[in-house]
Parts: structure tokens; C-alpha cells; sequence
């Protein structure tokens, strides 16, 4: 088969290796789509997370084949398995734990300190034509959810669980920091929780064209002072949540001076070093700074709901690339020319 392989710092090859086959309570599964996301560009830029030396939880080497956020049909079952069958569309849920540490024990699985996931510290990965995972792993898609749609519940998840943390309600107001695709799942995330006044900062024009589309009212950081525009919006109050999924410390800035007094920041974006803040901002208006680190158990689920309640809708921010395109998709998110990427795997292995 195909895949995606990744052997070091901007080093993807495209590549022939065998089809893997399931082993007990594991399911095979026949990808149709891949998500290319900021994880796979921090990868693929950065420095891989795996290592020539076997991950202490799943044993996972370089070449890692790539692709965390995938959708596909089960063609194949391990021994022991019940959970889904074969014909069965599934996502993926890639996040694996150790189920021992603190975190694990304490109801706080996704925060593991040997978290690992499918496609980034253990093997093999969505960027293929066949991938084998856990059968634990595999969540099956209603009927109204198309396999398209489920490649994206992985980051609508982290969209997701970011607004669940700032525990805002209905008719409240929101700043969303980047329209990339966590930033698209956090406005998606909002509306379904009744919050219809949102804003959105984002530098990208094709970028704000997607969220204005989908009901956000935008800003254009290059052109607006995206502070003052937020508080002529509010009238002074600030808003009642931002979510920071830019990576940018000047982003950080203004969103921390963006909200109402008392009123949650919270931190999605990856970013590649430590930043700097005004803690007299923070302090003086007695904000919180909260971390958002994937999602805990629950709201994979939750997304799904979602999505066959039609609260996530594709139009106008998913582009299709092929397989053997997948370099200038990691490019093309990285420089903001694309909101969302999703690989197209064709059943043949054609382009």
C-alpha cells in the first residue's frame, strides 16, 4: 500500500510498504480521508515527536507514518472484537494512554504524561490506504455523517472541548483568535452552544471569507486594532471568552485584553517556545488562563452528536488534495493558503 511516511525534519516520502493486518483487539481499516492539521506541521517543519528509539508506550519508530484525523470503512477484525464490524464507517479516536499515571487514574486520560497518539508516537497513521488501530479506537459514524465529515471530528473535538472549558452559555459573546480549522470547530462549537455573537481575528482573506460564511463577524488584524474593535463591539465590556488558536504571542496579547473582567483565555495553539504576558493585565482584571490539551472522554462522542445534528458543516473551508500531494499540503496550512486540508485516498491508490 501507500503511505504517508515521515523520516525526519522536512523529510515526507510517499512511499510503498506492506498492508498491515489486525492482531487481537485490533480492527483494519480502508482510509478515505485524511486531515492535515498544525500537529502534522509542527512535525514535519519542527522536529518529530517520534525518535529512532522505540516510544515507551506504543514502541512507535521513525519513518512515523503520519495522519492523526481519519475516516474509513472496517474491512477487517482481530480476535475478541465486538465494538464495530466489517462495512462499518469509522473515525478515529488517535489518542493512546498509559491508564496508570495520576492523570489517567484521576479521570484525566487525555492529559497523560506518556500520552502518545495514532499517526504522531505510534504506529501507523491515516495518511495511508490502510491503517490498523485499537478496536477501542474506532467510534462508528451515523448515517447522517458522511466519511468526509468524520475525518474532521478529531479536530472539531479540540474546538470543542475549548469551549467547554471556558464554561460559557448561551447569548454570551466570544473572540476567536485564528480561523484555521481548530479555530472554524471553536465558532462551530459556540453556536451549537447558543452563542451566536462571535468574533473572529484573522489575517488569512480567504481564511475570514470562511468564517463571515459561517456566521462569525470578522476582524482583519493586518487592518483593525482588534482590541478596540472588540470593545466598541461590547461597548467597553470585552467579551465573554477567547479562544487563542493563532500561536502568536501578540495574538495572546490582545486577547487577554479582548475579554470582560473575570473572563476566561483560552490556549489552544501550539506554540514553539515560551511567551511573554502582561501579568498586571491578567492580575487587574482577575482573568483565567486555561490550557486546552485535546479532549477528555466524552466529547469525541459529543462531536459526533453534533455533526448529525448538523452543527458542523463543510461548505466552504475543506479543500481536497491526493496522497501524493501531501508535502504542499503541510505548506499550505502552514502559510494559512488553505483552511482545512483533507487527503483523498482513492480505494486503487491512484492520485
Amino acid at each position: 500500500m501507500l503511505a504517508a511516511r515521515l523520516y525526519g525534519t522536512k523529510d515526507l516520502r510517499i512511499e510503498e510498504m506492506p498492508e498491515p493486518e489486525p492482531g487481537p483487539g485490533e480492527v483494519k481499516i480502508r482510509v478515505a480521508y485524511a486531515g492535515i492539521c498544525g500537529t502534522d506541521v509542527h512535525e514535519y517543519f519542527e522536529m518529530p515527536r517520534a525518535t529512532h528509539e522505540p516510544n515507551p508506550l506504543t514502541g512507535a519508530t521513525l519513518p512515523q507514518t503520519l495522519g492523526h484525523e481519519f475516516a474509513g470503512t472496517v474491512v477487517g477484525c482481530g480476535a475478541g472484537v465486538d465494538r464495530v464490524a466489517a462495512g462499518d464507517r469509522v473515525c478515529v479516536r488517535p489518542i493512546r494512554t498509559c491508564g496508570v499515571c495520576p492523570r489517567c487514574t484521576s479521570g484525566l486520560s487525555h492529559l497523560c504524561t506518556a500520552l502518545a497518539a495514532i499517526g504522531v508516537t505510534s504506529p501507523g497513521g491515516g495518511l495511508a490506504e490502510y491503517v490498523v488501530v485499537p478496536a477501542a479506537s474506532a467510534h462508528r459514524l451515523p448515517d447522517a455523517v458522511p466519511l468526509e465529515q468524520g475525518a474532521l471530528v478529531e479536530p472539531m473535538a479540540v474546538g470543542l472541548n475549548s469551549i467547554e472549558r471556558t464554561g460559557i452559555r448561551a447569548g454570551g459573546s466570544a473572540l476567536v483568535m485564528g480561523a484555521g480549522a481548530v479555530g472554524m470547530g471553536a465558532l462551530f462549537a459556540l453556536k451549537a452552544h447558543g452563542v451566536d455573537d462571535v468574533l473572529v481575528a484573522e489575517p488569512s482573506a480567504s481564511r475570514r471569507a470562511a468564517a463571515a460564511r459561517h456566521g462569525a463577524r470578522v476582524l482583519d488584524p493586518g487592518v483593525d486594532d482588534v482590541v478596540e474593535a472588540v470593545m466598541a463591539h461590547t461597548g467597553g465590556k470585552g467579551v465573554d471568552a477567547a479562544i487563542e488558536c493563532a500561536g502568536r504571542p501578540e495574538v495572546l496579547d490582545a486577547a487577554i485584553r479582548s475579554v470582560a473582567a473575570r473572563a476566561p483565555v483560552v490556549l489552544v495553539a501550539l506554540y514553539s517556545g515560551p511567551v511573554a504576558i502582561d501579568a498586571s493585565v491578567v492580575r487587574l482584571a482577575e482573568l483565567a488562563l486555561l490550557g486546552c490539551e485535546a479532549y477528555p472522554d466524552g466529547v469525541f462522542e459529543r462531536v459526533i452528536e453534533h455533526m448529525a445534528a448538523g452543527y458542523y458543516p463543510t461548505d466552504g473551508w475543506i479543500d481536497h488534495i491526493p496522497l501524493a500531494d501531501a508535502v504542499e499540503g503541510l505548506h499550505d496550512v502552514r502559510d494559512a493558503r488553505r483552511v482545512k486540508v483533507l487527503v483523498d485516498i482513492p480505494a486503487d491508490g491512484g492520485s
